[in-house]
């Protein structure tokens, strides 16, 4: 009897999974526009992605197109598969949980249990309020972070002039094939006083994203490039195009595992889309209708060469209306989607 309730259960969850996907698919189909830009990021085609997100969410496997994807569709993307991310999260912990009961009945003890239950939420409960009254205290201070993506470039050094014109710090995480091209730029980067960070090696889906051990091998090598050429080391990294809808739970605690801090952002300028500088006015448009208390304002710039031309112009913004642009450090809590 209880077999068959359990097969139930796991035949409805999914049903219900499937029917999730269709309607997904059938939103995508009918809201997706084909975009003339050309960026710099390599992901999935506008075109292809209904079909692409439909495969991946059937048989838990990761679209590997190495085309170009508009941000409005990509950030669907993400919103999904972070649900898509916590639904099999719950759904394995209750399977866990059910299974741990069943093999080891005398060790749950409902009392010890509630108390040990009571202890850790007060911890953590304890441990949150404490961080959100950090980043709440930050955003008061109208405390940013500036970081940048895939450099060293050759524009990296009109970047650096910039930011030392406006006395704001920022952090770049970079790509360990670049590091090697531009090693001038590298240095100016430390040298200047400005965070290095890493972005891995291939800038690849299919190749960063193929195991646990492909993501922490990149960074590795990043990182072992970085102590190589200048002496300096970083456990701060960014994997691309942000941790979702790539980074598995296992894939988490595999870097977290590897010592490595993980970084997403709260700002996407999409700088990458934009030629004339209208990622300046979404950047000023999401900062002052930033909402979230409890999370830092970092922002999502890259290491190119429109990014550089208009990067006074935020930059004046930011400076004008009192905002301070601070370093990412380790003693941070680091923010991921």
């Amino acid at each position: 009897m209880r077999s068959k309730r359990k097969r139930k259960r796991k035949t409805t969850y999914s049903k219900g999974k499937l029917l999730i996907s269709l309607i997904v698919c059938l939103t995508l189909v009918f809201t997706t526009v084909k975009t003339n830009n050309h960026s710099e990021a390599l992901a999935v085609s506008s075109l292809s992605q209904p079909i692409n997100i439909m495969y991946s969410l059937l048989t838990n496997r990761h679209f590997d197109h190495a085309e170009e994807m508009n941000g409005y569709v990509n950030n669907k993307i993400r919103a999904f598969y972070i649900l898509k991310k916590k639904m099999d999260l719950e759904h394995s912990e209750q399977t866990l949980n059910e299974q741990e009961l069943k093999n080891n009945p005398e060790k749950h003890d409902p009392v010890e249990n509630d108390i040990n239950s009571i202890e850790t939420s007060i911890k953590d409960s304890v441990s949150s309020k404490q961080e959100n009254s950090q980043i709440k205290q930050q955003n008061e201070e109208k405390v940013i972070y500036l970081t940048f993506d895939d450099g060293p470039s050759a524009y990296t050094l009109d970047i650096l002039q910039t930011l030392n014109s406006f006395d704001m710090k920022a952090t770049f995480f970079m790509l360990e094939p670049n590091m090697r091209k531009y090693p001038e730029e590298l240095h100016a980067i430390i040298n200047n006083g400005h965070i290095p960070a890493l972005h891995g090696v291939s800038h690849n889906v299919a190749k960063i994203y193929r195991s646990e051990k492909t993501v922490v091998d990149e960074m590795t090598i990043a990182q072992a490039t970085l102590m190589k050429m200048t002496g300096a080391g970083t456990s701060l990294i960014r994997t691309p195009y942000g941790s979702a809808p790539y980074m598995k739970p296992s894939y988490l605690k595999a870097v977290e595992a590897a010592g490595f801090q993980l970084w997403d952002w709260t700002v996407d300028s999409e700088d990458w889309k934009y030629r004339n500088g209208e990622y300046v006015e979404r950047v000023i448009q999401q900062i002052e209708n930033f909402k979230h208390k409890d999370r830092p304002i970092v922002i999502l710039l890259h290491d190119r060469s429109t990014t550089a031309e208009h990067l006074p112009s935020l930059l004046t913004y930011l400076q004008t209306n009192g905002y301070n642009a601070e370093i990412l450090n380790k003693q941070l809590s680091a923010f991921h989607f």
